[in-house]
């Protein structure tokens, strides 16, 4: 009863406030850690942490007559807002969204991939298995619909696509 409690543990995802980090590799795959150290070094000082404002600097050309409006501002300079949420927001939920989907179908597929042979494994463990996969699909299926409201939030308040990526 001990194990099972315990595998029971191990196997519940706990939800926490974590740090998501993105970064593309050489044959252009976006890919997403929870910490830095499980980015690949080579590509470490080109990954970026989710949720923070882009601070590189801009490089502004002298001479022009009218300084020029950034991405997604309106005439008056400034920010077009959705919903009351601008680009980054948007941006940033949907990546979000997607990461979080992306994570609850690994984790399935990691339970279904355990369940493959289970000639030497104790019934416990198989229940326990069981179990967890119903919980994964169950969060699959609400990431799912989490993702498909975002969506339908955004095409009803008119958010253009380039901010869905």
């Amino acid at each position: 009863m001990k194990k099972l409690l315990v595998l029971l543990l191990l196997l519940y995802p706990l939800t926490a406030a974590a740090e998501t980090y993105q970064w593309t590799d050489e044959r252009g795959t976006v890919n997403f850690a929870d910490d830095l150290g499980q980015v690949p070094k080579k590509y470490r000082k080109k990954a970026r942490r989710l949720g923070q404002e882009d601070t590189s600097p801009r490089v502004i050309e002298s001479g022009a007559a009218e300084p020029a409006k950034a991405k997604g501002e309106d005439a008056q300079g400034a920010k077009k807002l959705y919903g009351g949420k601008d680009e980054t927001v948007w941006r940033r939920e949907f990546l979000q969204a997607e990461f979080n989907l992306k994570n609850a179908q690994t984790d399935l597929a990691t339970l279904k991939g355990r369940l493959a042979d289970t000639s030497r494994m104790p019934r416990s463990e198989y229940l326990a298995i069981q179990n967890s996969i119903k919980y994964a699909e169950d969060r699959v299926q609400a990431q799912q619909q989490k993702l498909d409201q975002l969506r339908e939030s955004a095409d009803r308040l008119g958010v253009p696509p380039e901010y869905r990526k």
